[in-house]
């Protein structure tokens, strides 16, 4: 892409407002604006004011542009539907599970079908009439087997046969059920964003839903939405608690659950939900890789990285594990190794801007210039958090927290807490605390930041 110039002629300059930004990429303010909400345009906001007053950087704007390729503009993703009614009845207790041995917004989703020849538990899909004659009966199979792969493509192709399959059959629910997954799927294994993502998930939970009110698939699908996108942790633990009820032999509804409970802290339930997933799904490596997670989150960091670098050399092709290795990476101080993971995860999910910004920070690596990769990561995560619907800023915080950026991280907790924000995060938590041990100005800033429980205490 040719050298673009900002308003005073240079490709550093600073460009003030979306109508600026908008003629500095030829494309109408918008489109920036969405740009910037759903795939991460560099654009920073100044605090203060109802209407915040936004700038972006030349350079910035360009490497961004530059890891795009030909950018078709996508519709506006389609509003959630409504949420389902809670349950009436007395919720369930937990599922008994054998005893505890004691993601990310971004690791919550994982396969429907098992890579590695587990069983799919009993009572977990929808049992509907079937409706599909031969042919769609067998493209709904081979779907089911693209969705499975977790590859970027695989994923799309799947989208698209399983939205064809439930225009022709609005009848059946496991082909919604699919739909609802898949989608799920794409903001974690793909490049879709996660107003996107979320919107389509939910539309077909809830056609899922007016088929067979009982659906458990429709529930965790629900309920994930509930915590990673209404930022609800006690609804999305009634919602596990419902599907969980409704299909015990489930193996995902016990994962997903393990994953928020592990983000919010709940470690012990967290394990508890981990051991009943595995023993419904035995070595399944995309459980396993959430597991790993959620054992680092817990603190237990030598058994969550040994497992993650074990899959990594065993399934490579799994996303998931490079994400989780790159943020386990950068919370030791290994900057080579977090841009390694960073780029191996960009090129498995086919992610072009990330593809581009990780070997922009390689570059800057090879400088031995590590002060100025730091302030590249942080500027380009704080631009993400503050252009967003649902602002969460606990990865920013947690960059400078590694940098050993006290100010900026005080500045950020301060920021977040005056949008209201609350997290779970309890992987970045932990080692901020640590990272400050003693520091009862970011212990506090932290604990005012710290969202409802899951489960009741």
């Amino acid at each position: 892409m040719g050298q673009m110039m900002g308003q005073a002629g240079g490709p550093t300059d600073r460009i003030e407002g979306w109508k600026s930004i908008a003629g500095h990429l030829g494309r109408d303010r918008s489109t920036v604006i969405r740009w910037a909400r759903e795939r991460g345009l560099p654009v920073h906001a100044l605090p203060g004011g109802k209407a915040r007053s936004v700038y972006a950087l030349a350079a910035e704007l360009d490497a961004w542009m530059s890891g795009q390729g030909a950018l078709a503009d996508r519709p506006e993703p389609v509003p959630p539907p409504p949420a389902p009614p809670e349950p009436a009845a007395v919720e369930p207790g937990p599922v008994p599970a054998p005893v505890a041995r004691c993601r990310w917004p971004w690791v919550a989703g994982v396969a429907a079908l098992l890579l590695a020849g587990g069983v799919v538990g009993a009572g977990r899909w929808s049992a509907t009439p079937a409706t599909l004659d031969g042919a769609a009966h067998a493209r709904f199979v081979a779907a089911r087997d693209d969705v499975a792969l977790r590859a970027a493509p695989r994923l799309r192709h799947a989208i698209a046969t399983l939205g064809s399959l439930a225009r022709d059959h609005p009848g059946n629910a496991p082909v919604q059920e699919a739909l609802a997954e898949a989608w799920l799927l794409a903001r974690e294994f793909g490049s879709a964003p996660d107003a996107q993502a979320f919107a389509r998930a939910r539309a077909a939970a809830a056609a899922a839903r007016a088929i067979d009110p009982a659906s458990a698939v429709a529930d965790r699908v629900d309920a994930v939405a509930a915590y990673w996108w209404d930022r609800d942790p006690a609804r999305a633990g009634r919602l596990f608690r419902r599907a969980i009820g409704h299909a015990p032999n489930d193996p995902l509804a016990h994962l997903w659950y393990a994953n928020i409970l592990a983000d919010n802290g709940e470690d012990a339930a967290a394990l508890r939900e981990f051991d009943a997933a595995r023993m419904l799904a035995p070595g399944a490596p995309w459980l396993l890789a959430d597991y790993g997670w959620g054992l680092w989150s817990a603190g237990r960091t030598a058994e969550g990285e040994a497992l993650l670098d074990t899959l990594a050399a065993q399934h490579p092709a799994l996303s998931s594990v490079q994400d989780c290795l790159s943020v386990m990476a950068l919370a030791q101080g290994d900057l080579p190794g977090y841009v390694r993971h960073l780029v191996e995860r960009a090129r498995l999910r086919d992610e072009r801007e990330l593809i581009a910004y990780g070997a922009a920070l390689g570059r800057t690596l090879d400088r031995n210039d590590p002060d100025a990769v730091q302030a590249v990561m942080l500027s380009r995560a704080i631009a993400f958090a503050q252009n967003t619907d649902r602002p969460d800023h606990s990865w920013p915080a947690f960059v400078a927290a590694m940098a050993g950026d006290r100010g900026a991280l005080l500045a950020i907790l301060g920021d977040a807490r005056a949008r209201g924000e609350r997290w779970g995060a309890a992987g970045f938590v932990r080692r901020i605390r640590t990272r400050f041990a003693g520091d009862t100005t970011v212990s506090r800033a932290l604990d005012a930041l710290a969202q409802d429980r899951i489960e009741p205490a």
